[in-house]
């Protein structure tokens, strides 16, 4: 119903293959959490750490990194900007900053149907899709009692990560304190 594809992606197979590259949970168990009182202040600091741990030393300058992530984790960090700005010096910087979508110093690439408590850092060339040649089928077949024809098709495609060093994977990312000891 998402548009997912039956091969394994791009953010399965850094988890499981790459699990060091993974940031799952900070204080609390299964959540990497962001605000007042929570494991990072906000998004830019939560991203400059996961390059920064994460990605290999050698990588981590790369003027080609990206934020990839959804619309959720992008319009949590801008909505306030845009939502404070009452006078028209502050809607102009508001709008400025907007149009950057930059988190951490990185450039923000918003996916559809990306997870929404997710984001990758990485590299975009990094991403590959592989497909076999001559491997892609099609068949037309013809239903006139329902006035339509049915179009079949297939192909062998996958998902590649092309140098796990030069990736980090943030999951469970939620807004908001961590709860007090014994809570």
């Amino acid at each position: 119903p998402l548009l997912q594809d039956v091969n394994i992606g791009w953010l399965s197979q850094i988890a499981t293959n790459a699990a060091a590259r993974v940031m799952a949970q900070g204080a609390v168990a299964n959540k990497v959490t962001y605000g007042v009182g929570a494991d990072y202040k906000n998004l830019d600091a939560l991203v400059f750490d996961a390059v920064n741990e994460l990605i290999k030393p050698w990588f981590q300058d790369d003027t080609d990194l990206v934020v990839i992530c959804g619309r959720t984790l992008l319009s949590d960090k801008y909505f306030p900007i845009i939502n404070d700005a009452s006078d028209n010096q502050n809607k102009l910087a508001g709008q400025v900053l907007v149009s950057q979508k930059q988190i951490g110093g990185l450039k923000a690439v918003r996916v559809p149907f990306f997870p929404d408590n997710a984001m990758l850092i990485t590299k975009l060339s990094n991403l590959s899709i592989y497909w076999q040649d001559g491997a892609r089928r099609r068949h037309i077949e013809e239903e006139p009692k329902r006035n339509r024809i049915v179009n079949y098709e297939s192909s062998n495609d996958a998902y590649v990560v092309e140098d796990y060093d030069c990736v980090a994977l943030v999951e469970n990312i939620v807004m908001g304190p961590n709860p007090a000891p014994g809570a």
